[in-house]
């Protein structure tokens, strides 16, 4: 009881008037957490009673021996932090600097050097970090540990730093109201932490990610955004927002979609609901006078968002991951709408055998194959024939994969030459291919249409399988029944007819939510001088199908190709067989999804063409 007392009376009793008269008041009264001490140097200390400075100066001398509380190096560790805590002006915690060192310096005091190194890789001082997995699997430690590491970090500093995390929490309280839940780096206060980090940090988000971390259960952040929701929340409504705001369901009123949020009890402030749409989702907000605002298709065009996620990732990518990241930040795609896109020319280059990049990044390089491409169509007019541009490259040429794909994509815009494919070229002295020459020799004898299967039968085995796919493919054609292929130049379907039917195609799809049936489509056309009788549904499902931006679906169902419905579709089908485990029938599957009533025409078709999904009677269905 006497030692105890004795102790008291120690702590409470003013520091030495010298200590008082030499030092100033500021450093007498610092707390030891805002030192830059070792988290074990500080926690040894305050069991012993010394919080601040002044306490430690006013320990006894029995303190410096062995078992003492500023034994065993610890002395010199407060010697040290003082010293730094001097040269750095007394204020660790006021974060007042402008250069990233010391702000850095000052905003890692409380931490221990171990702590220090699980805050860089856990917040990411350089640049956004991992996903919590990725970085467990790095380290070679499990999620929960991970999670148990970022717990400590967070009760260090505030426990060791109260006024950071106070004024922290208080900044981004304020901040999070000002702007209606969501916060950019750009609406950080002027002179805040975030505010002073963006300044001077090596990545502008750092401020938000660090205020995200010390709060989970009241913020989270996301792509350089601070949310005032919890991560479970904000990874929900990304989850469930997706299906609101369907192609196929917008235009629809923000005010519509808040009370769909809070029907499905995760109330939204209107801010975050915005933000989500736009950034997230691309899904634009325009102003009615009726309705305030509404949330509207994506005006941009799929090669305009394609070349965003490209310039996003600042290197090239191919067809495969193009498509991944299209789906993963739009919901709909797939690899060949990617692979058409990237055939487009004008904004994408190959630059090898699936890997495709921007132009205008490879434009010296394309300048710089001028001469050699020059070289190839001139060798290749003189050889004649179909010839592989490889082959026609000289040892001493450059014949890296990326120069030979310079020299094929400058070789198709070059009058003197005609691509066939997969690295063959030949002289542009006829406007056809004599494969193609010879099938419409074929059309002209016959006068009309052709059955399609005794056509194959009588063309040379040589040529067989590539009749068959232009046949199928080629826009020159048209299938006018099931079985029956005949020339496009047959029926009244010349360039400037063809641009009219598609245009407004086009725009019935887009009164209908992006998809429609054939027959209604016809219907439209039969109202103008484009349709009549002879228009039948084959023929017209086909003409779209081969000559347009549009997905074709059994049943007679069309849809804008940026739609994927066919993937959708399929999708669907197939997650409903699996999660049944049974056979069922289309009429089952419908009313297990109902998502896919508005295609209950194409759901058995589909189901039949589809190779993961088996029959025995063509009633029921099952996957393999």
């Amino acid at each position: 009881m006497t030692t105890t007392q004795n102790q008291t009376q120690t702590s409470t009793q003013p520091a030495p008037a010298t200590w008082s008269a030499v030092l100033p008041d500021a450093l007498l009264s610092l707390s030891l957490g805002a030192l830059e001490l070792p988290l074990a140097t500080v926690v040894a200390l305050a069991g012993a009673g010394m919080h601040t400075v002044a306490d430690v100066l006013r320990a006894p001398a029995e303190a410096l021996v062995a078992g003492g509380p500023l034994a065993h190096g610890r002395a010199q560790d407060v010697a040290h932090a003082l010293q730094r805590a001097l040269a750095e002006g007394l204020a660790p915690r006021q974060l007042t600097a402008s250069d990233w060192p010391t702000l850095r310096n000052q905003l890692l005091a409380p931490l221990g050097e171990l702590e220090r190194r699980w805050f860089e890789e856990i917040v990411g001082v350089v640049g956004e970090p991992p996903t919590a997995s990725t970085l467990a699997r790095s380290l070679g430690i499990t999620v929960a540990t991970l999670n148990e590491r970022a717990d400590r970090l967070r009760a260090a500093f505030g426990a060791l730093a109260p006024d950071l995390v106070e004024r922290l929490h208080h900044e981004a309280a304020t901040d999070l109201r000002a702007n209606d839940g969501v916060m950019q780096v750009v609406h950080a206060a002027v002179d805040s932490i975030v505010h002073r980090l963006a300044r001077s940090a090596p990545e502008p988000g750092f401020g938000v990610r660090l205020v995200a971390f010390l709060f989970p259960q009241e913020c989270c952040q996301a792509r350089g955004a601070l949310f005032a929701m919890t991560p479970r929340r904000h990874r929900r409504l990304l989850r469930l927002l997706p299906n609101l705001v369907a192609p196929r369901r917008l235009p629809k009123p923000v005010d519509e979609l808040l009370e769909e949020l809070r029907a499905l009890d995760l109330p939204t402030t209107r801010g975050i609901l915005v933000h989500v749409l736009r950034a997230n989702l691309r899904v634009a907000i325009e102003l009615d006078p009726e309705v305030g605002e509404v949330a509207v298709a994506d005006p941009r065009t799929p090669t305009a968002r394609l070349a965003e996620l490209l310039e996003e990732a600042r290197r090239p990518m191919s067809a495969t991951d193009l498509a991944c990241a299209y789906r993963e930040r739009y919901r709909t795609g797939s690899v060949r709408l990617v692979r058409r896109l990237l055939m487009e020319r004008g904004l994408f280059l190959r630059i090898g055998e699936d890997l495709w990049a921007l132009r205008r990044d490879h434009e010296a390089a394309l300048d710089a194959v001028a001469p050699l491409v020059d070289k190839i169509a001139r060798r290749l007019c003189a050889m004649g024939g179909r010839q592989r541009v490889p082959d026609l490259l000289d040892e001493d040429d450059a014949r890296s994969e990326p120069t030979l794909h310079y020299v094929l994509d400058e070789l198709a815009d070059d009058p003197r030459v005609r691509l066939l494919g997969r690295g063959d070229a030949c002289p542009a002295g006829h406007r056809q291919s004599l494969v193609m020459t010879r099938l419409l020799e074929s059309f002209r004898r016959a006068g009309g249409d052709v059955l399609l299967g005794r056509f194959l039968e009588n063309q040379p085995e040589e040529h067989r399988r590539l009749t068959a796919r232009l046949l199928r493919r080629n826009r020159l054609f048209v299938h006018v029944s099931p079985d029956r292929v005949d020339v496009l130049s047959n029926w009244p379907f010349n360039a400037e007819r063809m641009q009219r039917l598609l245009a407004l195609v086009e725009e019935q799809l887009q009164r209908r939510a992006g998809y429609s049936h054939t027959s209604a489509i016809k219907a439209a056309l039969d109202l103008t001088d484009l349709g009549g009788p002879w228009l039948t549904l084959p023929l017209l499902e086909d003409v779209l199908r081969r000559n347009g931006p549009f997905d074709v679906l059994p049943g007679g169902i069309v849809g804008r190709i940026e739609l994927d419905l066919n993937g959708f579709v399929r999708r669907s089908l197939r997650a409903a067989l699996r999660s049944a485990g049974a056979t069922l029938t289309a009429e089952e599957i419908l009313l297990q999804r109902p998502e896919l009533a508005p295609f209950a025409p194409t759901v058995e078709g589909m189901l039949r063409n589809d190779p993961m999904v088996r029959t025995d009677d063509d009633v029921r269905f099952t996957i393999d």
